[in-house]
């Protein structure tokens, strides 16, 4: 995960750097340390070190000498800048450009603009070197369970909490997460795999949307054409390295067909979410692909977790037997909110945005939130290639 975002604040009028220190400290996720430029230097970041993930310059009468100063400064010694200044000024933005801003703001400041900024700035910025992004894997054990239902509110919720989120419809051919979202991809997953040799994590952003919570969705377009068995191993391998390295969290729902490729996914994700509802016929599937997850892929149980979906707590096919049938499995469940949930799904609308304090919306909150529980004796997934590895389709 990454740390705090830390912004520094420069400029010579002290209640304007007040007034703004207080609104980016009102920001959890913000760390804001504040210089007024009173001793006659002109460089906001003169003996600053080490550097802030962005400066926020509120120029004045020195303009001219304060933008000059980071001008000639290395690229590699000047963060992300946002410059405050009066309007109308053309000589002042075009040097502010040229110091690197991007963006520049007059004011009265416009709260909402400038913390849409510092967001922005937080989804973009690379994360930690050393530390890992975790991947959820979604997957249904009997067709139609809800997982892409699950797959796309779990990652908005995470996306909401300022972690920087990517969602994957794995199903190239009926992928249907777009439309929780009420989007149509354009250049999508199909594209993406094939450039996966040559993507890195600016040319990624191509095909990618952009959800207005930050989440970005990554699936198939609606004149793509390709067959899953046509997905090569090697170019999924490639595609989520790249979102990895970009993202601090990636969902990817995955089809309920077995093949080199949907295994590798599943074998590298941090959690492996199967969702079932109360049947039979599902806790047969379900059991099944247990033994798929941890026998064949040697999966950890301890990565593994079942949410059951609609569920009501008199039915015949009860958590005991579904606990009885999945051992070492997490059980975790979801209400039964068929109304909300297709009217979500219908409208193009994730469920907070609809119903935020619903039971259901609460419960995929409360998913999200155990995500973050360690998992005893979660070992590092296995590593091994699936090049030859398949299995028959299961529907």
């Amino acid at each position: 995960m990454r740390k705090r975002l830390e912004i520094l604040l420069a400029g010579r009028a002290q209640e304007e750097l007040k007034a703004l220190e207080s609104l980016l400290r009102s920001q959890s996720d913000i760390e804001v340390l504040s210089r007024l430029m009173i001793n006659g230097n002109v460089d906001p970041l003169a003996g600053v070190a080490p550097l802030p993930n962005a400066l926020v310059l509120l120029v004045g009468d020195h303009w001219e000498a304060e933008l000059t100063a980071l001008c000639e400064r290395p690229a590699s010694e000047r963060p992300p800048l946002l410059v405050v200044g009066p309007k109308g000024n053309v000589e002042l933005i075009r040097l502010a450009m040229r110091a690197g801003a991007r963006d520049f703001f007059s004011p009265p400041i416009d709260d909402g603009e400038i913390i849409q900024f510092l967001r922005e700035l937080s989804r973009d910025r690379p994360l930690e070197p050393g530390r890992a992004s975790r991947t959820t894997a979604v997957i249904n054990a009997k067709g139609g369970s809800g997982a892409s239902l699950v797959a796309a509110n779990l990652a908005h919720c995470l996306a909401r909490w300022e972690r920087n989120t990517v969602l994957v419809d794995m199903d190239v051919q009926f992928g249907s997460l777009p439309l929780y979202f009420n989007m149509v991809p354009d250049h999508g997953l199909v594209r993406a795999l094939e450039a996966a040799d040559s993507l890195d994590t600016l040319a990624l952003e191509a095909y990618l949307q952009r959800h207005e919570s930050g989440l970005a969705l990554l699936a198939s377009s609606p004149g793509d054409h390709l067959g899953l068995s046509e997905v090569p191993e090697s170019r999924v391998e490639q595609l989520l390295q790249v979102l990895t390295q970009a993202h601090e969290e990636v969902v990817v729902d995955l089809p309920r067909w077995f093949n080199g490729a949907t295994a590798w996914v599943l074998e590298h994700a941090d959690n492996v979410l199967v969702v079932m509802q109360q049947s039979v016929a599902h806790l047969h599937d379900a059991q099944r692909l247990r033994d798929i997850l941890v026998h064949e892929l040697r999966i950890s149980p301890s990565r593994i977790s079942v949410v059951v979906n609609r569920y009501d707590r008199k039915h015949d096919v009860d958590l005991g037997a579904i606990g009885d049938a999945l051992p070492g499995l997490t059980l975790r469940t979801l209400p039964n909110d068929f109304k909300r949930a297709s009217l979500s799904i219908n409208v193009g609308s994730p469920l907070h945005d609809i119903a935020p304090k619903a039971p259901l919306t609460q419960q995929i909150k409360g998913l999200a939130e155990a995500l973050d529980a360690p998992s005893p004796g979660a070992g590092p997934s296995r590593k091994r290639s699936l090049l030859s590895w398949a299995l028959p389709g299961r529907h």
